[in-house]
C-alpha cells in the first residue's frame, strides 16, 4: 500500500460480519469524532471475524466457514481510493478462524476454534499462504478452544481459551504460547473468566481480557490479568456493557471495546478509561450490524 493510500495512524478499524444485509464490511472510525466510513464492503467479507494490520498498511481479515466458502484469510489493499480483496489462504487447516494477528517478523497467526477438532493456532506465510499448525491440543481432555489472540512485546503469543466441554479442565483461561515450540502455559484460569472473547496486551505488558458473561446477570466486562502472577483485576463491568466481544489498546492506553447488544443501543464501540473503568460511547448504531473485531492502525 503506497504512502498516499495508507490509513492514518490511530484510525480504528472494525470488522463486521453482517453489515448491510449480511454483506460483511470493514469500517473505519475517526478516533476523535467517532464518525465512521467504509474501508471495504461486501465481496468475500460476509462472515468476517478477526482483523489485523500489516506493516505496509494492508488489512487482514479472517472469515468463518459457516458462511459461503471455506475458512479464509483475506488481505485488503487500497489504491486510488479503491479497496481490493485477495485471498491469502483458505481451506487447509482452517475451519472456523476467529482471530488474526501479525507477528513482528510479518508472519500471520490465525486462531481457529475448531481446527483439528479441539482448535488450533495456525501460522500463515504472508507471501505463499502456506499454513503451519503451531499449537494444538492432543485430545478433547485439554482442548485449545481459542478465542482471541495477541502478541506481546517479547513475541510471546497470548490466547484466551473458552471453558472446556468436559469436567476437567472446565475453567476458561488465559494461556501463553511459545512462538517456536507452540507449548502452552496457563497464565490465569477461572475467577472472573467465564466467556473470554478477546485479549490484548497494554503498554505495560498487562493482559486485558474482554469477557461476555463474567459478572452479575451475565453482563460482560474487562479483566486485567497480571502476566506473571495471573492475578485478576476488574477494569470495567456493568454500565452499558452487555456482551462485549473485542478489544484493542490505543496509543494513549485507552481501551476500545465492541459490544453488539450494548444497553446504549445495538452494536456499539466504547472507549474505556483503563484507570477508572469509565465507559464512553464512541460510535454506535447503523451502519454497524455485527462487530467482530477491532484494531487500531499503528504509527510508523
Amino acid at each position: 500500500m503506497s504512502a498516499q493510500n495508507k490509513i492514518p495512524a490511530g484510525t480504528i478499524l472494525l470488522s463486521d460480519s453482517e453489515a448491510f444485509g449480511c454483506q460483511g464490511a470493514v469500517h473505519m472510525v475517526d478516533p476523535g469524532t467517532g464518525l465512521s466510513s467504509f474501508f471495504a464492503l461486501g465481496g468475500d467479507l460476509v462472515g468476517a471475524t478477526g482483523i489485523a494490520v500489516e506493516a505496509d498498511g494492508n488489512v487482514l481479515v479472517s472469515k468463518d466457514r459457516q458462511y459461503p466458502g471455506t475458512g479464509t484469510l483475506l488481505r485488503l489493499s487500497r489504491s486510488g481510493g479503491t479497496t481490493t480483496q485477495s485471498v491469502v489462504a483458505d481451506g487447509g487447516n482452517f475451519v472456523a478462524p476467529c482471530a488474526v494477528v501479525v507477528e513482528g517478523d510479518g508472519r500471520i497467526l490465525v486462531a481457529d476454534l475448531f481446527s483439528r477438532g479441539p482448535g488450533a493456532i495456525i501460522r500463515v506465510n504472508p507471501v505463499t499462504g502456506k499454513q503451519t499448525v503451531l499449537s494444538v491440543s492432543d485430545s478433547m481432555i485439554d482442548p485449545l478452544r481459542p478465542g482471541g489472540l495477541c502478541v506481546a512485546a517479547d513475541g510471546t503469543i497470548v490466547v484466551v481459551e473458552q471453558a472446556g466441554p468436559v469436567a476437567e479442565p472446565q475453567s476458561a483461561r488465559v494461556v501463553r504460547i511459545d512462538p517456536t515450540s507452540g507449548t502452552r502455559t496457563v497464565v490465569s484460569s477461572g475467577g472472573a473468566l467465564v466467556s473470554p472473547a478477546d485479549v490484548a496486551v497494554d503498554h505495560e505488558g498487562n493482559i486485558l481480557v474482554v469477557d461476555a458473561n463474567a459478572f452479575d446477570d451475565f453482563s460482560g466486562g474487562v479483566i486485567k490479568v497480571d502476566p506473571v502472577s495471573g492475578a485478576q483485576t476488574v477494569v470495567s463491568s456493568g454500565g452499558s456493557f452487555d456482551s462485549p466481544a473485542a478489544i484493542a489498546v490505543e496509543a494513549d492506553g485507552s481501551l476500545l471495546i465492541t459490544d453488539n447488544t450494548a444497553a446504549s443501543g445495538g452494536p456499539t464501540l466504547f472507549r474505556v478509561d483503563p484507570t477508572t473503568g469509565d465507559q464512553h460511547v464512541l460510535a454506535s448504531g447503523l451502519p454497524f450490524r455485527s462487530l467482530t473485531g477491532v484494531k487500531v492502525v499503528p504509527g510508523a
